[in-house]
């Protein structure tokens, strides 16, 4: 993933990105417990208060787990294909009961409510962080709502309709990232596109509509993921 410099992020580094208070550690976007070493070398980063960094990493860690699991339909080290969800799950003996409950015969995971909301709460922490990696505007005034689904559970059309980007014709904010990827596109108006992270690991999308956005998100080939902005609800 080829890195960009702006200068918003001069102005950026005087708020947490997820909460507009005072920054005081980086925050790496996705958090690298989705991400298999060696990690890329231009891995998205952004300012944030240590309370917003660290008061996800737990659900973090499970939602790593989680999807690791569901994709393999089982916990059997054998049968994983992380190694770093495998360590993680010989470690934690409570966690990988708790995951294999889940599981049914078949190798189905069961998603529970619980589970959701853990879901829920990182890949809208991810979401605010790309968004303002790429437009350079923080988010801790935003109105936040995700939807998550597999994605073996779209169809054709479903999945042409998610991967597929809208073009408000709206400029990103001067000097942002997208403002750059903009200018670098031959004069063709295509602000919005995919960026692969790491490839079959994590891949997003920013679309920016006037005062509000959203932020599509694949992880591990395995959860396609929206989450909206609205910064005037």
């Amino acid at each position: 993933m080829k890195q960009i410099r702006p200068f918003v992020d001069t102005r950026l580094a005087y708020f947490c990105v997820f909460c507009d208070g005072v920054p005081d550690t980086r925050d790496h976007v996705p958090p690298r417990i989705f991400l298999d070493e060696p990690y890329p070398e231009n891995l998205p980063v952004v300012l944030s208060c240590r309370s917003c960094n660290e008061g996800a990493s737990l659900d973090e860690e499970y939602v790593a787990c989680l999807l690791e699991v569901a994709s393999c339909g089982s916990t059997n080290p054998t049968d994983l294909r992380r190694g770093k969800i495998t360590r993680t799950l010989r470690i934690k003996p409570i966690l990988t009961v708790r995951l294999a409950n889940s599981l049914r015969a078949t190798g189905k995971f069961v998603v529970s409510g619980a589970d959701m909301v853990r879901v829920s709460r990182v890949v809208e922490k991810i979401a605010r962080a790309l968004w303002a990696f790429e437009t350079g505007q923080p988010t801790g005034h935003a109105a936040v709502a995700s939807r998550c689904v597999p994605v073996a559970s779209l169809g054709a059309p479903e999945l042409d309709a998610f991967r597929q980007l809208a073009n408000s014709g709206l400029l990103p904010e001067v000097g942002s990232r997208m403002m750059f990827r903009f200018l670098g596109t031959a004069g063709q108006p295509v602000a919005n596109s995919w960026m692969d992270v790491q490839a079959g690991r994590f891949s997003y999308a920013v679309e920016v509509f006037g005062n509000a956005g959203r932020i599509k998100m694949v992880l591990g080939n395995f959860l396609a993921v929206e989450v909206d902005l609205n910064f005037y609800a």
